[in-house]
């Protein structure tokens, strides 16, 4: 019988060691010493890297409800890694590529990556400094809510620069933290059957930043308090009334209850306003909450809920207020087998015009580990479009995928 409660929290069974029942270790986190890959070491680097392969089925690629499309379809993916193993201070790089290339439907092809470094500087055990840059290659799903009330009938690539600076330091039981971050987002024009989709009119830039502090009540219990900006502004004159500013406030807690219980649970109010006259503000609650369930060493439950205002492609709405959240088990059936499953919710709303989408999710997957350099990945998705309005369309989908992973 697994172990629970505050049993749990000792090393009660052979192979398991100390690492293994540290607070805050769940299913995914864990280190599985006689499976996870090595790596190659340079000096006083360590490079990770890993290849994946394998078929899949879509059975409706463009989200619709009528005329729909399926096909099989052949995913890659490449990830590297390079990581100092410092005892201070921290240096890095890496690398990512997703790809899907379609059987009889090309121009549903997609090929996403991102290339990226960062530097850390610990001043002393409590203060560091850290800044982060990132180019990405990315596309908006064809199914999303957002592309289809555009028009848009392919996936809409993009390319982005994000240059991010985090900070955090503590003053006894106060802590203060920071995050900046300057991202571009660039879409592609493309034609579909000689109509041109000028996508690219919504091309824009934002500058964000986060200012917060806690205060440790106890080892791992704490309140926070932290205020939010964001800028957001299009590259484009006829879009510049889309321009827009968004403040934050929340306040909450990141808690340790018994080892067995986490939370970190952050609420407020938000608030974005826009250059252009006639376009109606967005207000509500801001939410960000995540709470974490070890119910026992081998199974890890978590649920989180987040409530933010987004940028939007179509020409008839700037923004929208989106809601979504859910819950995902993994557990560890096998030291060498993980099963995981996960349920969640999207709502968006749509203020101008009055408009509003929710979608469901669930998934289901197994991580077979054949040795450290090898692995299987199976997933099966389920989408379903439950509620919709204006332009939006019901559907359902269904997604099978397997993967060989090849790891360093």
């Amino acid at each position: 019988m697994p172990v629970t409660g505050a049993l749990a929290q000792q090393p009660a069974a052979v192979g398991i060691t100390r690492q293994d029942v540290e607070r805050g270790v769940t299913v995914d986190s864990r280190q599985r010493r006689d499976y996870d890959p090595l790596g190659v070491r340079l000096g006083g680097f360590v490079l990770n890297g890993a290849v994946d392969i394998g078929p899949g089925f879509d059975s409706n690629l463009q989200g619709t409800k009528n005329n729909r499309k399926s096909d099989g379809f052949v995913d890659e993916a490449v990830t590297l890694k390079l990581d100092s193993d410092w005892t201070t201070h921290a240096l890095g790089a890496f690398a990512n590529m997703d790809a899907r290339q379609y059987f009889s439907n090309s121009g549903f092809d997609w090929t996403d990556w991102e290339l990226g470094g960062y530097g850390r500087y610990d001043f002393n055990a409590f203060s560091s400094l850290e800044g982060r840059y990132r180019h990405i290659r990315d596309h908006l799903d064809v199914f999303s809510p957002d592309v289809q009330t555009a028009g848009v009938t392919r996936p809409v690539p993009y390319s982005s620069d994000e240059f991010q600076l985090n900070g955090n330091t503590r003053f006894n039981r106060v802590g203060l933290f920071g995050n900046g971050y300057y991202r571009t987002f660039r879409y592609d024009d493309f034609t579909v059957n000689g109509i041109r989709n000028t996508v690219s009119q919504n091309d824009f830039d934002t500058v964000a930043g986060v200012i917060g502090t806690n205060y440790a009540f106890d080892e791992g219990r704490f309140a926070t308090l932290q205020f939010r900006v964001q800028d957001v502004s299009y590259t484009q004159t006829i879009s510049h009334p889309r321009d827009s500013f968004t403040w934050a406030v929340l306040t909450g807690f990141r808690y340790d209850f018994d080892g067995v219980w986490q939370a970190n649970v952050n609420i407020g109010y938000q608030e974005r306003t826009f250059k252009g006259p006639g376009i109606k503000p967005l207000s509500g609650p801001a939410v960000d909450a995540q709470v974490t369930w070890a119910p026992t060493l081998l199974t890890t439950v978590r649920f989180n809920v987040a409530r933010t205002i987004e940028e939007s492609i179509r020409q008839n709405a700037v923004s929208y207020t989106r809601t979504y959240g859910g819950i995902s088990v993994d557990h560890e059936f096998r030291r060498n087998l993980i099963f995981g499953g996960q349920f969640r919710i999207d709502y968006r709303e749509y203020p101008s015009p009055n408009e509003t989408a929710l979608d469901g999710v669930f998934i289901a997957s197994a991580r077979y580990l054949l040795n450290r350099s090898m692995s299987l990945l199976g997933t099966y998705s389920y989408i379903q479009r439950f509620q919709a309005t204006g332009g939006f369309e019901e559907f359902d989908r269904n997604l099978i995928q397997l993967r060989l992973r090849i790891a360093l």
